[in-house]
């Protein structure tokens, strides 16, 4: 269960008249999801055939051909940093993931869909206003809990490809998605009807 935030996370990011209709932070047990089917596979051959590689190269494998010792130096400098990569793709991004979801907080208003995170390089937040949306998509899991994303489909983080479009703020891994989706849905047709009537006196 997703602990009480704090109400003043939230205070320096709030405009006059706006107000938080529901609060929330990213499950950090959750660690897999669909798109890891393919980076998994992909990580542990990067990562392995890394080892296999500096292994081979610095002498400690024992290679038919014996490298002499400038090659076994050139051999660990060159290898060091894609053993290191590798490392990270197998197990330390979800390190990572799970070191930013204990200092990620999500928030809904009457306006927007808000992200704050505390990072290492310190604050930084991002929305998207529910007058500007054309979807809020969800992916929700047996266990509710869910993705759900603001303004295009739900993607994961594992971007394949240089013509992916970039993401769309998401609230990642949240409890009871559903729940959190239909006041997301709310909100946005509040905003719609209020951007429909303000065009309509306008248009007069």
């Amino acid at each position: 269960m997703t602990p009480a935030i704090p109400f003043d996370i939230f205070t320096p990011e709030l405009l006059p008249a706006e107000r938080i209709e529901w609060t929330g932070q990213p499950e950090p047990r959750v660690i897999f999801h669909q798109e890891d089917w393919l980076a998994i596979p992909f990580s542990l051959m990067w990562g392995g055939f890394a080892i296999f590689w500096l292994l081979g190269a610095s002498g400690i494998l024992e290679w038919a051909n014996h490298p002499n010792r400038s090659f076994e130096y050139f051999g660990i400098a060159w290898g060091t940093p894609f053993v290191l990569v590798g490392q990270y793709l197998i197990w330390g991004r979800f390190v990572y993931a799970r070191w930013k979801k204990r200092r990620t907080y999500y928030a809904l208003t009457n306006q927007r869909a808000l992200i704050v995170v505390n990072g290492l390089k310190g604050r930084s937040s991002s929305s998207a206003y529910f007058e500007n949306l054309s979807v809020v998509d969800k992916r929700v899991r047996a266990d509710g809990k869910g993705i759900i994303s603001f303004g295009g489909p739900v993607t994961g983080e594992w971007q394949w490809g240089k013509r992916n479009p970039p993401r769309p703020p998401t609230f990642d891994d949240i409890d009871n998605a559903d729940s959190v989706y239909q006041i997301a849905n709310r909100l946005f047709d509040q905003a719609r009807k209020g951007s429909q009537e303000s065009t309509s006196v306008w248009s007069k």
